[in-house]
């Protein structure tokens, strides 16, 4: 019976037209260098793998982050996050560092988050910390269990984890810029429930002294995070005129804010006086 396949898949799939034969046992020869030949795992192991992580990538995009995007009303996922991370990390690489190395751990870099879930850190407890740990634990081995522990993912993911190659600490710095950007796009309106403006401008004075000190070796990032940090303070706005809070604070324009219909807001590059050193 033709399952409605063409010649090719059916082929490939160990098929005729009257049905299956074999499934198990397909194999595939290719050339090898030495003129001997190989055989290919069969399909249907590799296919059912393949469907497992396509599950398993969906349900990461499914992950919900504490920040939004530009409108204010859609939460980012981690999927968005990890493009973006992706993007920026190898964009702005220094030229020591391997790209596509950074390229692998950001793509990771939060992975286990599909068992784990997000934990925002904004305003994060010791306990709060502690329990993200625990449970970041448990899905790394919960990935090993399921993906094997010579798996890819699960290598890449202890490579990173394990922070020692400058790759891995790149992307990890880099990694506490991208809720700045977003913050800054959105004007702030998802660090709004969780904090007030001096709780905002204070918990970006804290994280940026502990990532002072634990990532010394990259001043031009550490530059990047500072400069993020001030820019989405300068757009986060009075919820009645929607000027800039700073503007008011210091008496003077940080960054020009911008407005283009309900909910589409932006601000222009942070002014050169906001950077601090």
């Amino acid at each position: 019976m033709n399952r409605g396949l063409c010649p090719r898949c059916l082929e490939v799939m160990n098929l005729t037209p009257e049905g299956l034969i074999e499934p198990h046992t397909l194999t595939r020869s290719l050339s090898c260098g030495g003129g001997g030949q190989r055989p290919m795992p069969s399909v249907l192991p590799v296919l059912e793998r393949a469907i497992a992580l396509g599950r398993m990538a969906l349900q990461f995009a499914r992950v919900e982050r504490i920040t939004k995007h530009e409108d204010g009303i859609r939460w980012e996922t981690d999927s968005d996050h990890t493009v973006m991370l992706g993007i920026v990390a190898c964009e702005l690489a220094p030229i020591t560092l391997d790209v596509g190395l950074v390229a692998r751990f950001a793509l990771v870099h939060d992975l286990v988050e599909v068992y784990a879930g997000d934990t925002p850190t904004l305003q994060i407890s010791s306990v709060e910390r502690a329990s993200k740990e625990e449970r970041e634990m448990a899905a790394r081995e919960r990935l090993v269990a399921e993906l094997g522990a010579q798996s890819w993912i699960c290598q890449t993911i202890g490579r990173y984890e394990a922070q020692v190659e400058p790759e891995a600490r790149y992307v990890r710095l880099l990694d506490k810029v991208m809720p700045k950007l977003t913050h800054a796009l959105n004007r702030c309106v998802a660090a709004k429930v969780v904090v007030d403006y001096d709780g905002f401008i204070a918990a970006h004075a804290r994280q940026y002294g502990e990532l002072a000190t634990k990532y010394p070796e990259f001043p031009e990032i550490l530059a990047l995070l500072r400069a993020s940090m001030d820019h989405a303070e300068a757009c986060w706005c009075c919820d009645v005129c929607g000027e800039s809070i700073q503007m008011h604070v210091d008496g003077r324009i940080p960054g020009e804010v911008f407005m283009d219909g309900f909910g589409e807001v932006a601000c222009t590059e942070v002014a050169a006086w906001a950077v601090k050193p």
